[in-house]
């Protein structure tokens, strides 16, 4: 069964640095991974590190080229869309950074060719593949709003990138658009930037990844977002993750993983027992006094039905789902109903006795059970 929890991201320049380190905490998570990079041999080391437990596809090339970006949008088709770009590839350009009377345009063009145009061209390769409420996150720089003497080029092609990202939030609102400076950082094109110093005090790439999760699994809106920032901002809480002890390993793993299409993210098998770690996409802890229980179990059940646990799951087709874990053992409560909140709920017993509510998300969403 298709479901949405699966989500798909496309990285560029995802062998190394801020890319890869992404790339690894999305894996971790469950998401599909479209990874593009010019380096063969690291983009090859970064598939086969994180091929499990993610589905990983690979493309080499110039995101400047348009071939490539074609390729690109043809993988993005095989996976069945996207729910979030990153553009990330860049262009420093020379090393050291020349003033800009001593630019040479050829460089320079490339440059933009690189960092402005090609994020761009990305996007409209996949436009049709993008799904309702995609993300699409640009990496910029305080380059691109400092005038740093010595990073003209640089500079000044990140600032194109923040006003063409501005427009396109302005022109795409449905879409959540953020162009984001992840601060300084220990990578290979920072060390080149610096040819001969030591940028050993400067923070790994992974301490700009947590404001960039914050971006892909919240509701913020568009703008430009300083990574460590709205990372020191975001929660404190990494993950909330449901414990549920069952009788039946092998059922239970039939019923949520096959049944309601959940991906493995780790299992194991111990002398002292099984366990199993699936992916449920993004979690939320979900508050409700005795009142508003009654009220939607009125709403979804018709009388009052909730223990003091119940699972919700976001589904992308919630007939689908309910007939799916229907057939995987589960015992109706309702039929599906539409709720005053403009979803389409319905309520189903695992054959364990845990009360579920799968629920296809209409336009009001903030205001869902």
């Amino acid at each position: 069964m298709a479901s949405d929890v699966n989500r798909t991201a496309l990285i560029t320049g995802a062998s190394r640095g801020l890319g890869l380190a992404l790339a690894r905490e999305l894996a971790r998570r469950g998401w599909t991974l479209i990874l593009d990079a010019r380096g063969v041999d690291a983009l090859e080391a970064a598939r086969r590190e994180l091929a499990d437990p993610a589905r990983v596809i690979t493309i080499d090339g110039d995101v400047a080229d348009p071939a490539h970006r074609l390729a690109v949008a043809q993988s993005v088709r095989l996976v069945g869309g996207l729910d979030a770009v990153i553009n990330n590839a860049s262009m420093l350009g020379p090393s050291p950074q020349p003033s800009l009377l001593d630019y040479p345009l050829d460089v320079l063009e490339q440059v933009y060719r690189v960092n402005v145009i090609a994020p761009l061209g990305m996007l409209q390769a996949v436009r049709n593949d993008l799904k309702p409420g995609a993300t699409i996150i640009n990496i910029s720089s305080d380059a691109g709003v400092e005038p740093y003497p010595g990073w003209g080029g640089y500079g000044s092609s990140k600032a194109a990138l923040e006003q063409l990202s501005a427009i396109l939030a302005a022109e795409n609102p449905s879409l959540h658009v953020y162009w984001v400076d992840p601060g300084d950082m220990r990578t290979q094109m920072h060390q080149e930037a610096f040819p001969g110093e030591d940028i050993s005090d400067r923070p790994l790439p992974e301490e700009s990844v947590p404001g960039l999760l914050a971006l892909l699994e919240g509701t913020y809106p568009s703008g430009r977002y300083r990574a460590r920032h709205i990372g020191e901002e975001a929660e404190k809480v990494k993950e909330l993750r449901v414990a549920l002890t069952v009788s039946d390993l092998d059922k239970a793993a039939a019923f949520y993983r096959d049944g309601l299409g959940l991906s493995t993210i780790n299992e194991w098998e111990l002398p002292e027992g099984r366990g199993l770690l699936l992916g449920a996409g993004r979690a939320t802890l979900e508050l409700l006094d005795q009142d508003m229980v009654a009220y939607v179990d009125q709403i979804e059940a018709g009388q009052r039905v909730s223990g003091p646990v119940r699972l919700v799951f976001e589904v992308a087709d919630v007939a689908a789902a309910r007939e799916a874990l229907q057939q995987a053992g589960a015992a109706p409560l309702h039929e599906i109903v539409d709720t005053p909140w403009g979803d389409h709920n319905a309520r189903v017993r695992s054959p364990e006795g845990m009360q579920i509510t799968l629920f296809e998300a209409g336009a009001q969403e903030a205001e869902r059970t």
